[in-house]
């Protein structure tokens, strides 16, 4: 197989996304949160929409030259009280191309991304349970079981981003709050 090249999807990908994303469906159902029939009644455009990147979503590619072999998706939290996590999600890699490393490229690729968004602290993931190459691919990048139990058959995982150390300038600035905080004299009453 020739060298895999993954990339953002675009809308202009939509057609080749509908038709991977659909064999997945019909191949591993318990592992998209979708039917057959609900994405297969989409219209192409709808596809195509959700393939824009933002700052809240963004789908990559696996591609064996012009064909897309395998997908990815990060989805990051817009709520205010949760945007320090995002999700992976719709991670599959088409039969043929299994076992070439596509799937470690998209996670990797995805992870990356999440990396060089500085408000993200984790990726979470849930994964089938008796799915062992996708569960063996996750630990391998990093990926740790959470502590909750498995629920419907699937395992939740999470994996925390390396941020760099914080500035000694913040540190200080924190400190002196802290020390603020703990002189501050409250009245008897």
């Amino acid at each position: 197989m020739p060298a895999i090249t993954i990339r953002p999807l675009t809308p202009d990908d939509a057609s080749a996304y509908r038709a991977l994303r659909l064999a997945g469906i019909a191949e591993l159902p318990t592992a998209f949160c979708t039917t057959h029939a609900a994405e297969s009644g989409l219209p192409l455009a709808q596809i195509a929409q959700r393939l824009h990147a933002t700052s809240h979503q963004i789908i990559f590619g696996a591609f064996n030259e012009e064909q897309l072999i395998a997908m990815a998706g990060l989805r990051r939290e817009p709520i205010a009280v949760v945007h320090d996590k995002a999700s992976l999600w719709s991670v599959y890699v088409a039969p043929q191309a299994r076992g070439c490393g596509a799937g470690r490229q998209l996670v990797q690729a995805a992870i990356a991304h999440a990396c060089s968004v500085p408000e993200l602290a984790r990726v979470r993931l849930a994964v089938a349970q008796d799915n062992h190459a996708a569960l063996t691919l996750y630990l391998d990048c990093g990926f740790t079981l959470e502590d909750c139990p498995a629920a419907d058959g699937m395992l939740h995982m999470q994996l925390l981003l390396p941020r760099p150390v914080r500035a000694s300038a913040s540190a200080s600035a924190e400190s002196n709050v802290f020390m603020k905080i703990n002189t501050l004299q409250i009245p008897a009453k």
